[in-house]
Protein backbone atom coordinates (compact mmCIF):
# COMPACT_ATOMS: atom_id res chain seq x y z
CA UNK A 1 0.00 0.00 0.00
CA UNK A 2 1.31 3.45 -0.90
CA UNK A 3 1.41 5.66 2.16
CA UNK A 4 3.17 8.69 0.71
CA UNK A 5 3.76 10.29 -2.69
CA UNK A 6 6.16 13.14 -3.36
CA UNK A 7 7.06 15.15 -6.44
CA UNK A 8 10.38 16.93 -6.08
CA UNK A 9 11.72 19.56 -8.47
CA UNK A 10 15.05 20.01 -10.21
CA UNK A 11 16.63 21.83 -7.26
CA UNK A 12 15.27 19.23 -4.79
CA UNK A 13 12.45 21.56 -3.85
CA UNK A 14 9.20 19.81 -2.90
CA UNK A 15 6.49 20.46 -5.46
CA UNK A 16 3.94 18.11 -3.91
CA UNK A 17 3.97 15.84 -0.85
CA UNK A 18 0.96 13.81 0.23
CA UNK A 19 0.85 11.24 2.99
CA UNK A 20 -2.05 8.87 3.43
CA UNK A 21 -1.61 8.12 7.13
CA UNK A 22 -2.34 9.75 10.46
CA UNK A 23 -0.80 13.12 11.20
CA UNK A 24 1.77 11.55 13.52
CA UNK A 25 3.59 9.85 10.64
CA UNK A 26 3.57 12.83 8.27
CA UNK A 27 6.81 14.33 9.58
CA UNK A 28 8.53 10.94 9.52
CA UNK A 29 7.45 10.40 5.92
CA UNK A 30 8.75 13.86 4.94
CA UNK A 31 12.08 12.89 6.45
CA UNK A 32 12.14 9.60 4.52
CA UNK A 33 11.40 11.45 1.27
CA UNK A 34 14.16 13.95 2.01
CA UNK A 35 16.67 11.17 2.73
CA UNK A 36 15.76 9.40 -0.50
CA UNK A 37 16.94 12.44 -2.46
CA UNK A 38 20.51 11.61 -1.44
CA UNK A 39 20.11 8.10 -2.80
CA UNK A 40 18.70 9.45 -6.07
CA UNK A 41 21.58 11.91 -6.44
CA UNK A 42 24.06 9.14 -5.77
CA UNK A 43 22.54 6.91 -8.44
CA UNK A 44 22.22 9.67 -11.03
CA UNK A 45 25.72 11.05 -10.53
CA UNK A 46 27.41 7.64 -10.36
CA UNK A 47 30.10 7.70 -13.10
CA UNK A 48 30.11 3.90 -13.36
CA UNK A 49 26.73 3.83 -15.09
CA UNK A 50 26.85 2.77 -18.71
CA UNK A 51 24.51 1.82 -21.49
CA UNK A 52 20.79 1.51 -20.97
CA UNK A 53 20.87 2.29 -17.25
CA UNK A 54 21.69 5.91 -18.05
CA UNK A 55 18.42 6.25 -19.96
CA UNK A 56 16.31 4.39 -17.41
CA UNK A 57 13.90 6.72 -15.65
CA UNK A 58 12.60 4.19 -13.14
CA UNK A 59 15.13 4.04 -10.31
CA UNK A 60 13.50 1.13 -8.51
CA UNK A 61 13.88 0.45 -4.82
CA UNK A 62 15.91 3.29 -3.35
CA UNK A 63 16.16 1.79 0.08
CA UNK A 64 14.16 -0.38 2.42
CA UNK A 65 13.73 0.66 6.02
CA UNK A 66 12.29 -1.23 8.92
CA UNK A 67 8.67 -0.37 8.10
CA UNK A 68 8.78 1.16 4.64
CA UNK A 69 10.13 0.71 1.14
CA UNK A 70 11.00 3.77 -0.93
CA UNK A 71 10.87 3.77 -4.74
CA UNK A 72 11.98 6.47 -7.14
CA UNK A 73 11.35 7.69 -10.66
CA UNK A 74 13.30 10.41 -12.47
CA UNK A 75 11.83 12.29 -15.43
CA UNK A 76 13.81 13.71 -18.34
CA UNK A 77 13.54 17.16 -16.79
CA UNK A 78 15.02 15.82 -13.51
CA UNK A 79 11.74 15.98 -11.60
CA UNK A 80 11.63 13.13 -9.11
CA UNK A 81 8.66 11.00 -8.07
CA UNK A 82 9.07 9.23 -4.76
CA UNK A 83 6.70 6.55 -3.48
CA UNK A 84 6.79 5.25 0.08
CA UNK A 85 5.04 1.91 0.59
CA UNK A 86 4.40 -0.50 3.44
CA UNK A 87 3.38 -3.55 1.46
CA UNK A 88 6.22 -6.02 1.04
CA UNK A 89 4.30 -7.98 -1.59
CA UNK A 90 4.31 -5.25 -4.24
CA UNK A 91 5.98 -6.30 -7.43
CA UNK A 92 8.58 -4.11 -9.08
CA UNK A 93 6.56 -4.11 -12.31
CA UNK A 94 3.53 -2.73 -10.44
CA UNK A 95 5.54 0.14 -8.97
CA UNK A 96 7.08 0.86 -12.37
CA UNK A 97 3.66 1.04 -14.02
CA UNK A 98 2.37 3.33 -11.24
CA UNK A 99 5.32 5.66 -11.74
CA UNK A 100 4.76 5.69 -15.49
CA UNK A 101 1.09 6.49 -14.88
CA UNK A 102 2.02 9.42 -12.58
CA UNK A 103 4.44 10.67 -15.18
CA UNK A 104 1.91 10.47 -18.02
CA UNK A 105 -0.66 12.32 -15.91
CA UNK A 106 1.86 15.03 -15.10
CA UNK A 107 2.75 15.44 -18.77
CA UNK A 108 -0.94 15.80 -19.67
CA UNK A 109 -1.38 18.76 -17.30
Amino acid sequence: MIISVAVVGLQNNPLYIQSFTDGDDALKLHYIVHCSLDVIDERVNNPKKTGSTLNETYLGLLYPSENYKVYGYLTNTKVKFILVTTDEDLKDADIRSMCNYFYEERVDI
